[in-house]
């Protein structure tokens, strides 16, 4: 095998480049969490292509994942799409999510598909989160959509239902959420360029007090308001002056 072909061969994109020896990542975006940067081969997510995560939706903490994402310095927009529900603008901007870059997208299944597939292509996205629409995705449909973010150098994460891992996929990065407890994440590598399936870790979305369960009503204090005393003068009305304790006012 000549170098000039070898050196060609490793240029494709579809090309799988196992992990370094030493474990150096190379290209990855960062993901904001140390323990899933260390269990992805490239140090963080890809920095541009498919990356399906497999769940079961809606996943709420699949947003507080992705924040770290969508708040980076990337330059471009941001893309939610078809999120399951309303994402709080003063939770994204306290995250440090830049509202003004921001695009929260809603549509029916086909228009939703191909919106999202040229906003991925358009080379003007950075990050794009789209949550499945119902119904089985094509193959067909998911090479679109890794191609497109390749060509538009966009990072496309696709939340999908955990019964999708039998279905073959062109997405080069697949994990697997499980939430066992509020605020907590554990990750499971299911495919990934260079690793093995199987690997795991834990995340902690969100600090400690939060992720701790509300107490339960039954233990809370009773609140009643105290009522007036008898004694209390009665309140002025606006243009007539406060009777003095004792005397009732007089009736007009």
């Amino acid at each position: 095998m000549s170098s000039a072909f070898l050196q060609q061969l490793l240029s494709r994109r579809d090309t799988w480049r196992g992990r370094d020896l030493d474990g150096a990542a190379r290209g990855g975006r960062p993901t904001g969490f140390a323990g899933l940067d260390r269990l992805l081969s490239q140090g963080g997510w890809p920095a541009q292509g498919l990356v399906e995560l497999l769940c079961p939706l809606p996943c709420p903490p699949l947003l507080h994942l992705l924040l770290p994402a969508l708040a980076g310095d990337q330059p471009g927009a941001r893309l939610i799409a078809n999120p399951p529900e309303r994402p709080s603008a003063r939770a994204l901007a306290r995250a440090g999510v830049p509202l003004e870059r921001l695009l929260v997208l809603h549509g029916e299944r086909d228009g939703l598909l191909r919106a999202c597939y040229e906003a991925a292509a358009s080379d003007t996205v950075a990050t794009l989160l789209l949550w499945a629409p119902g119904g089985a995705l094509p193959a067909g449909t998911l090479r679109r959509l890794h191609l497109g973010a390749q060509q538009g150098r966009c990072l496309l994460v696709l939340a999908r239902p955990r019964r999708a891992a039998r279905q073959p996929s062109p997405a080069p990065l697949r994990l697997e959420l499980d939430c066992p407890a509020p605020g907590e994440l554990t990750v499971t590598v299911h495919k990934q360029p260079g690793g093995r399936p199987g690997e795991r870790c834990h995340l902690s979305l969100l600090p400690e007090h939060l992720r701790r369960p509300p107490p339960a009503t039954a233990t809370l204090p009773v609140l009643t308001r105290r009522p007036a005393a008898a004694h209390e003068p009665t309140p002025a009305l606006p243009g007539r002056p406060a009777e003095p304790p004792g005397r009732e006012a007089p009736r007009p």
